[in-house]
Order: structure tokens, then C-alpha cells, then sequence
């Protein structure tokens, strides 16, 4: 690969070249053009001046890829016309034939994972499964967006390993990464970009030190921002702690498939839950059925907010009192409109804005792109920003209505560490002031905050077998939910 004076409105890079002996890391904060980078070397976005020279075949795993695979499944689905949800296309399907054989499938961690159907993966498995298509398929290079987001501790350290074996393939990398815990060992060689321009590039063993120039993590932000939002500078007390949730022997199963069994969960105001498991433990799948969009939520014995699933309940009278991001509405968020207007649907829980609104609302919504540095942005088309830039505008429009319940799937997915900082310092604010309750799935132990006060581990709900295949030993008992959160470990882990 070989760039020479390439121009963009929002990147200049004078030259980069690549030889195929070696393994590229590219790392950038959510503002520094890199999706911009992604997007020129993708062929999304052709640059205005400069040359541009890239390998034949070549393949791209991106958010947009999974998008793409994502809205094809969805119109494909048969989940009408059978008597249970359509599984998707077969994993095995997207890979040439006889891919089982090949050792890959095996260090991606993927062959109990072919006969699932595409829907059935998690986004991190199905990630793995867009690697090893483009792998099999024979791309001579690789550009891959952020390949650690949405992968456990295990499957971060499998995908290590196999990415760090491709250049004994033959198969040239180049990643780009957003956080800088995240740039990978393997790598030969790193690039920094920072507004706009390639600040820093050479061996990994001398750029990496030269980051904290231009390092940035995030802001504190005073109390008259957070007053802005609708946040109190000061808790109020609960004076009594009410139900929000109570699951008792809750299960997950896909036909004769089962994800996770006898789980009791019970949580109050004020008692912020972490969950955590590895990928397709059924952590997603949990959250769904809290929030109503698993049909399993009338299978299990559930209350939320003191109301039996299944006994006549309004889901839009549920739903008021919920704000909720996760991966799955983002996928589905595909309603045309602008960010100012995804913003606002987040007080009336639609895909897309179908109502007029007040003017205090259009300024509650003007403060939340505004603390998001969007503000610029907020007549942009929804589906025209960024991964990470929607993935804020979906944050706000969780968090505009300051729910009763904060669900909060890897809200973090596609952020740069100044963003994630900045949206936990916010939750540590929420959840001091006791404004919301948050319900909260991560991989990342670095956002093991101390405001939660109870950690589920799903992985101890798994069938034992699917539990010694998922980790390489049983899990102890100890930590199931109800059990109090142990200190953060030191250090990132992906």
C-alpha cells in the first residue's frame, strides 16, 4: 500500500507506505479523521487530491460490513411464515467450501459456531466469522476497524493469536484502533493521526511512546453543564427502594439450544447491575428480555417495575421508563432523520421522530449535542455520521428522558477513551445523585466502576458444558448475582 499527498476536507496525509513484510496499526481518537482514513482506503469515501495505491485483493471488516450483512439477513427473514424466529443464514454459509477443515476455524475459536444461524451469533462472534471469510477467501491484505470492540478477554487473546499468525500466510494487516490499550503487541508498525494529519509513524518500539503528545482522555465538566442536562448537583435521597426487576429461574433458548438457566435476578432502585460473560453467553439476550424485545419475555416469571410480564401491561408504558442503547438498536436505527431528531425520538421510544415538539424539548435536545460536541452536527443526516459519532447520538437519546432504567449495552462500542471517560464520569454522576438505575454489559474491565453495586456473571448460568468449551475449565459458583462488585483490576483489558 502507498499514499502520497492525499488531500480530504477532513484528512492530509503526505506519504505512508506499507511492505509486505510488515503488520500496521493505525491509531486515532474518534476526532482525528481516522474514520475518515478507514473510510478513503475502504473505497467509501474517494479523496480529493493525491495518490492512492492499494493491494488487488484486498479485504475490509468494518461496522458498516456487519451493517451491511445485518440489513441483508433482516430482509431475509422467515421468521413469519415458520412457527420460531429464523436462525439467519448458517455461519457456515458466508465461508467457501470445506472451510471447517481449515486450522483457522479452529484458533478463531468458530467451530461449534458454524451451524448457528447468523442471527444467533453475538457481534463479536459474527466479526470473527467476516475475518475468516475474507481470510479463506484468499485477501492478500487485510484493513480491519477496531477489531477488539464487542470481544471478551478470550476472545481477545484468540483473535491476538490468529492475527499475529497471518503474516505466515501470507496475509499483510493493517488495523485501526481508537483506544490506545488496544493497539495490539503483534503489530510491526504504528501510525498516530491526529486532526486530520499523520503526526507520528515508523516501528511500533518508537512510535508508541510518542502517543501521550497526543493523547487526549477526556474532561471534567462543571456543575452548571451537568445542571444543563437535567442532572442535580446534589443526590436525593430514596426513601424507599422499589422494585425495578425481578427474573426468577430466568432462562434464554433458541429451539433445542439453550443459553443460559436458573438465573435470579433482583434489582432496585439505586442498585446499578454490572453484567459480564464471555461472547455468547447470552448477555444481549438478557437485557432483550428485560426490555420487551425478546419473545422470551413472557416465557420467563418476570416483574419489571412491579408489573408481571404477561398479565395485560402496556410494553409502551414499560418503555417510558427505560432508556436503552445497545448494538441491536443501532443495527435497527436505519429510520431516515437528522441527529438533533434521533436525539428527540428518545422521549417517545420511536425509531424515528412522528411528533411535533416543544420547545424546552429542542433545547433539552440542543444541551445533549452540545455536551457531546455535536452541536455542528445536529442537522446532519443520522446515517451520514460516524460509527461513533451515532453511537453518541444514541447515548443522548437514551439518556434525554433520564430514565427510571439505564440499559446500557457496550454503550462504549466504537468510542475513543476520552469518550468512554466522559460517559462514565457522567454515570458516576448519575448514579451518585441517584438519578437513574443502570443496567450495564461490558467486556472491558476498565469500566468496572465502583458506583455498581451488583455484578451478574452469566457465564455461571451456561450449561457446564458450554461453559468448559467457552473458558477451558468449569467456572467456580462464587459470583452470581447479588454478589457485591470485587476492585477494578489495574490496567485495560480489551
Amino acid at each position: 500500500m502507498r499514499i502520497s499527498k492525499l488531500s480530504h476536507p477532513l484528512l492530509e496525509i503526505t506519504a505512508l507506505a506499507t511492505a509486505p513484510d510488515q503488520s500496521w496499526c493505525v491509531y486515532g481518537a474518534n476526532d482525528s479523521g481516522i474514520d475518515t482514513f478507514f473510510a478513503v482506503l475502504a473505497g467509501d469515501i474517494v479523496p480529493a487530491a493525491g495518490e492512492l495505491v492499494l493491494p488487488e485483493n484486498m479485504g475490509t471488516i468494518s461496522f458498516k460490513t456487519q451493517q451491511e450483512i445485518y440489513e441483508e439477513e433482516l430482509r431475509k427473514d422467515d421468521s413469519d411464515y415458520l412457527d420460531f424466529p429464523d436462525p439467519g443464514t448458517p455461519a457456515r454459509a458466508f465461508l467457501p467450501p470445506n472451510s471447517e477443515k481449515s486450522p483457522l476455524v479452529e484458533s478463531f475459536d468458530m467451530t461449534d459456531s458454524l451451524d448457528k444461524g447468523y442471527r444467533q451469533l453475538s457481534s463479536g462472534q459474527s466479526r470473527k466469522l467476516i475475518l475468516l471469510r475474507e481470510i479463506l477467501r484468499g485477501a492478500g491484505q487485510l484493513i480491519i476497524q477496531n477489531p477488539y470492540d464487542g470481544l471478551d478477554k478470550i476472545g481477545c487473546a484468540e483473535l491476538d493469536r490468529a492475527l499475529a499468525s497471518l503474516p505466515d500466510h501470507r496475509v499483510q494487516i493493517l488495523v485501526t484502533v481508537n483506544i490506545k490499550d488496544d493497539i495490539p503487541h503483534w503489530c510491526s508498525h504504528l501510525a498516530v493521526l491526529h486532526r486530520g494529519r499523520l503526526v507520528f509513524q515508523g516501528r511500533r518500539s518508537d512510535v508508541i511512546h510518542q502517543i501521550d503528545h497526543v493523547h487526549d482522555t477526556g474532561n471534567g465538566y462543571a456543575d452548571t453543564d451537568f445542571e444543563k442536562l437535567g442532572i442535580r448537583t446534589t443526590a436525593l435521597p430514596l426513601s424507599e427502594k422499589n422494585e425495578i426487576i425481578s427474573l426468577r429461574n430466568g432462562f434464554a433458548r433458541f429451539g433445542e439450544f439453550t443459553v443460559f438457566e436458573g438465573l435470579d435476578l433482583q434489582i432496585h432502585d439505586g442498585c446499578h447491575t454490572l453484567v459480564t460473560g464471555p461472547n455468547g453467553c447470552g448477555k444481549s439476550t438478557l437485557l432483550q428480555i428485560i426490555t420487551g424485545d425478546n419473545p422470551k419475555c413472557y416465557a420467563n416469571d418476570l416483574r419489571i417495575f412491579g408489573r408481571q410480564r404477561g398479565s395485560g401491561e402496556s410494553i409502551w408504558e414499560l418503555k417510558y421508563r427505560m432508556g436503552i442503547v445497545s448494538p441491536e438498536l443501532h443495527r435497527n436505527y436505519r429510520a431516515p432523520g437528522t441527529a438533533r431528531q434521533v436525539v428527540l425520538s428518545g422521549l417517545f421510544d420511536t425509531i424515528g421522530l412522528y411528533r411535533r415538539v416543544t420547545a424546552l424539548q429542542e433545547q433539552q435536545a440542543r444541551h445533549w449535542l452540545d455536551w457531546l460536541n455535536l452541536t455542528g452536527k445536529a442537522s446532519f443526516s443520522f446515517r451520514r455520521l460516524s460509527f461513533a459519532e451515532q453511537r453518541l447520538v444514541l447515548i443522548a437519546r437514551a439518556l434525554i428522558k433520564l430514565p427510571r432504567l439505564l440499559v446500557l449495552d457496550e454503550p462504549t462500542q466504537g468510542l475513543d477513551d476520552g469518550n468512554r471517560k466522559k460517559l462514565l464520569d457522567l454515570l458516576d454522576r448519575i448514579a451518585d445523585r441517584q438519578i437513574c438505575t443502570i443496567l450495564y454489559v461490558s467486556h472491558r474491565q476498565d469500566e468496572f466502576r465502583p458506583f455498581f453495586q451488583q455484578h451478574v456473571r452469566l457465564e455461571t448460568y451456561m450449561p457446564a458444558l458450554r461453559r468448559i468449551n467457552t473458558s477451558g475449565k468449569t467456572p467456580p459458583g462464587a459470583g452470581r448475582a447479588g454478589n457485591s462488585i470485587p476492585d477494578p483490576p489495574t490496567g485495560a483489558t480489551p
